[in-house]
């Protein structure tokens, strides 16, 4: 445990762990409520869907190309034009009163997440090598962790007691305080090479790691999306309405798996750890399909925190460990982007399953989508391996 700290002391990551913990709190703080807000304002649950999945539509179809130019370019200037995007994106939430409003902001949003998480997760992967640079990418997701639990447990009542223009402008002051932490303290990492012949992009797609890689993150990011769009409205459908029980278990899991993942995956394997902890989501949403109470929200809440919290990092953890580095940018914008997918996919489909078949559905085409890709990730690195 001492060593996986250890990485708090290299400056460096002291400034990506800052930025990245008050950009992540900041985008999270809105997402838990926002669904809730939309809905009070008359807007449908087909609509709510298009609008929280504009994000991740926009963010999925430039999210390659700046894996390409954060090799090339470096990642630092990646994340400062993403956290200004961000920010005017945030910033528009004031004025957004239409459905086609909030689209176009959400739009904005995912562009500027897209450039903004390559760059960081890229920056945070580069620091130190060997067992330093796994301690920073496996603290460096606890950041994230943190900051995702953080907003998700206190969003509601903030909400009820200060609204959503209050909740906006603490969400614009984070992304300032991060963008600032790395323009003025950060400084630009050293590129891997110069000069040298990278791996065409349909190559590196087209590898058994990435493509198996693909397929588990569109999984997760997809039951992650369905989860923090719908479970609010689902919890208020059947009476439940401090649906933040979820979100307060989910956020305390979450954070005690991140800590904790390196012995995870030291003990069963990164590929092991991977498939396990998406069994271990795939069993929380099967919670719900029985009721939804404040004790399955808790439950289900502490279950998906567990799985979800091992899974990310451990799929960049893998990444890394088979990926050359001069194509490190390009494979986690690929891996990366077919999480946008998921969530674009997630949030689109299921508001008009949400509104027209009931929420019983939704988790079960949720559950069985997990399933398959949690199979077929293991059946390629098998096959892969041998």
């Amino acid at each position: 445990m001492t060593n996986s700290f250890s990485i708090f002391t290299n400056k460096q990551f002291q400034n990506i762990a800052i930025s990245h913990f008050n950009t992540t709190l900041s985008m999270c703080l809105l997402v838990p409520i926002l669904p809730v807000f939309l809905k009070n304002s008359g807007i449908s649950e087909t609509q709510i869907g298009i609008i929280m999945g504009a994000t991740a539509m926009s963010a999925l179809i430039i999210r390659p190309w700046i894996g390409f130019q954060v090799d090339s370019k470096g990642s630092r200037p990646i994340i400062l034009f993403g956290q200004i995007l961000l920010i005017v994106s945030t910033v528009g939430y004031w004025w957004a009163t239409s459905f086609l409003a909030f689209v176009a902001l959400r739009l904005l949003y995912g562009i500027g997440q897209a450039f903004y998480g390559t760059g960081a997760v890229t920056f945070a992967s580069s620091i130190g090598i060997g067992e330093t640079n796994s301690n920073s990418i496996a603290m460096y997701t606890l950041t994230t962790m943190l900051g995702l639990g953080l907003s998700m447990s206190i969003a509601q009542v903030a909400f009820e007691h200060f609204g959503f223009n209050v909740l906006i402008g603490i969400s614009v002051v984070l992304i300032v305080i991060a963008f600032s932490v790395m323009k003025w303290r950060s400084h630009p990492i050293k590129l891997a090479t110069k000069n040298v012949t990278r791996i065409p992009f349909i190559d590196v797609l087209k590898s058994n790691i990435v493509f198996a890689s693909t397929l588990c993150q569109f999984a997760a990011s997809f039951s992650f999306s369905a989860i923090l769009t719908f479970i609010p409205l689902a919890a208020i459908d059947k009476g439940v309405n401090f649906y933040s029980l979820f979100f307060i278990a989910f956020a305390i899991s979450v954070i005690f798996s991140r800590v904790f993942v390196q012995q995870v995956n030291h003990m069963l394997g990164l590929v092991n750890a991977i498939v396990y902890s998406s069994i271990i989501m795939l069993f929380s949403i099967l919670l719900l399909l029985i009721t939804i109470s404040p004790v399955i929200l808790i439950i289900s809440g502490i279950f998906f925190g567990l799985g979800f919290g091992i899974v990310y990092p451990t799929l960049v953890l893998l990444l890394v460990e088979r990926i050359n580095q001069t194509n490190r940018g390009t494979a986690l914008g690929i891996v990366i982007a077919s999480g946008d997918i998921g969530n674009a996919l997630s949030a689109a489909i299921l508001g008009g399953v949400a509104e027209h078949l009931g929420y019983f559905v939704l988790f079960s085409m949720t559950a069985l989508l997990l399933a398959f890709c949690t199979y077929y990730f293991q059946v390629i690195l098998a096959r892969s391996d041998e």
